[in-house]
């Protein structure tokens, strides 16, 4: 890292395999700044509020496999109530878990990023970060690729674009910069329930089932984010 440079600020929560890999030193190692390190979710929650970091790394663990650290439904709870709380911290959930239900509902309630723990190593974690900063949204590479490789039924051209009213094309480009619904309405100054609105239009007209693949198919129409997210 160049001296001039600010080093990002970061918190973690730590399961066992962020302490296994030793995660926050080899963060520091590669020049980023570690804010808190803790092994609960409230206790982490409580500390994004009074000094808040760039960056939050959630790494949890499977429900009903938390014998030590945090799960995923926690992980989201945390989600959900850093949301209500309007932090501008970017969420980078670390896991194991591969149902694309589950990442999509990480996604619906805030998180930036999300990234498969195999075969994860903390250069390509701290890369991760240095994206997130930069606004950068991080889809795990196998939902990307069972995307691409299972597409939607019907083809949708460019085209499709033009089905679009104006707004649901503006609430669209969010959707693909990672707003949620409560970010989308404050910067579009409409109501949270006209925007779930128009999502539920956006998954009827591009064959989407869930806000992580409505997202998918707006990059793959060349639909990007708007300048101020």
């Amino acid at each position: 890292m160049a001296t001039n440079q600010i080093a990002v600020r970061v918190s973690v929560l730590e399961g066992p395999w962020s302490a296994y890999k030793g995660l926050a030193d080899g963060l520091r190692g590669e020049g980023l700044q570690i804010m808190s390190v803790a092994r609960d979710a409230r206790a982490l929650l409580d500390s994004l509020g009074t000094d808040p970091p760039q960056v939050a790394i959630l790494d949890v663990e499977a429900d009903g496999d938390t014998a030590e650290g945090c799960s995923v439904t926690e992980g989201i709870s945390l989600l959900r109530e850093a949301r209500k709380r309007r932090l501008e911290v970017r969420m980078l959930m670390l896991a194991a878990v591969n149902a694309p239900e589950v990442i999509s509902q990480c996604f619906d309630e805030g998180a930036s990023g999300y990234l498969f723990r195999v075969g994860l190593g903390v250069g390509s974690v701290a890369n991760a970060i240095q994206g997130l900063v930069k606004g950068e949204r991080l889809f795990p590479v196998q939902l990307l690729r069972n995307d691409f490789e299972q597409p939607p039924a019907v083809t949708q051209p460019a085209s499709v674009l033009h089905t679009l009213t104006q707004r649901e094309r503006e609430v669209l480009a969010y959707v693909a910069g990672g707003a949620d619904n409560l970010k989308i309405s404050a910067h579009l100054q409409i109501a949270e329930r006209t925007v779930k609105s128009h999502v539920t239009q956006l998954y009827r007209k591009l064959g989407a089932e869930n806000r992580t693949q409505l997202a998918l198919r707006a990059c793959h129409l060349g639909v990007r984010p708007p300048p101020d997210l």
